[in-house]
């Protein structure tokens, strides 16, 4: 498909050397947007040989001008856990190529795949689209706009600019807190999956795997935080080093969890200062999360009473896939 005026291409997906111009033109519009979290290459190619419903070379379009990527669109479909499927349409595209007519061409095409996708599946459950907007993508927040999508969720990137000042933050009695050992990672694993399956917009299960977390390239074991009650793992924080713009190291707090039968035992604000500790003596002089703005356990209080401060936001943009015009 090509646009004449604007000389957009969009092509399907030749492999995993797509990844190089595809991560460049993300990271565009994540600096554009002063999005914290950055493209890693090698975290992205994890990404996508541990895809689950997404098959690159059907659910991949990749938007070129003059033979360079400067966006793509992915198709994938997940089963939620309130008993709805979502048809998202990952879509990054690079500034450079806003105002081109490359946002709809992807727009069009990616509802079209979700559209075949879900004629091939069982009509059981209420099925959406969905899109992920950071804030300040105006190019596809427009685009979404025109064609009746509408806000349902907002979160934010939440930074610690330092990790001086840990406050000292006592386990509940009953509880310790340290590193899992290589054979215990399955268990916390699992109550990871369990932890979050209240929560807004959790896929199902079976759409989250083991491997995609322990053979991600930035994942180190000791540096997840974990607390036991006994031999039995209730809250964790998966925590990952990053290189920030400036060359120094930051902390991501890449998941916190806790077991529902271990809620408001102050778990949460223990492994999270545990976290800032373990990522200082690693190297790390600041960090950050994402967190659901609208969590229902009130996430974004723990991560503020944490030292954290919100930088950036984002927004969650549904359209039930019935109403999708054919285009």
């Amino acid at each position: 498909m090509t646009s004449p005026a604007a000389k957009i291409d969009l092509r399907a997906w030749r492999g995993l050397d797509d990844l190089v111009g595809m991560a460049e033109a993300n990271q565009r519009l994540r600096a554009h947007v002063g999005l914290l979290d950055a493209i890693d290459l090698a975290a992205m190619r994890h990404r996508y040989t541990h895809l689950v419903n997404s098959d690159p070379p059907l659910d991949v379009r990749i938007a070129e001008r003059a033979g360079a990527t400067v966006g793509y669109a992915r198709v994938e479909w997940h089963d939620l856990e309130d008993g709805d499927r979502l048809f998202d349409v990952t879509l990054a595209l690079a500034p450079d190529a806003w105002g081109t007519g490359a946002i709809d061409a992807l727009l069009d095409w990616g509802e079209a795949r979700c559209r075949a996708v879900a004629a091939g599946l069982p009509q059981d459950r209420r099925s959406w689209l969905g899109n992920e907007v950071f804030g300040g993508d105006t190019e596809l927040e427009a685009a979404l706009v025109r064609r009746g999508y509408e806000t349902v969720r907002w979160g934010a990137e939440m930074l610690r600019p330092d990790l001086e000042a840990i406050a000292a933050m006592p386990i509940a009695e009953g509880y310790t807190v340290r590193a899992p050992e290589a054979d215990e990672l399955p268990a916390v694993f699992d109550m990871t999956v369990l932890a979050f399956r209240d929560h807004w917009g959790e896929y199902i299960a079976a759409d989250q795997t083991f491997e995609g977390w322990v053979e991600d390239p930035r994942f180190r074991r000791d540096l997840v935080v974990c607390a036991w009650h006994g031999d039995e793992p209730v809250a964790v924080v998966m925590n990952v080093l990053v290189e920030a713009p400036d060359g120094s190291v930051r902390g991501l707090l890449d998941g916190v969890a806790t077991h529902p039968g271990h809620r408001r035992r102050g778990l949460g604000k223990a492994i999270v200062t545990e976290s800032l500790r373990v990522l200082r003596a690693a190297g790390a002089t600041s960090a950050y999360l994402g967190v659901d703005g609208q969590n229902h356990l009130r996430a974004m209080d723990l991560y503020e009473a944490c030292g954290f401060r919100k930088v950036t936001t984002g927004t969650t943009w549904r359209r039930l896939l019935a109403e999708a015009d054919e285009r």
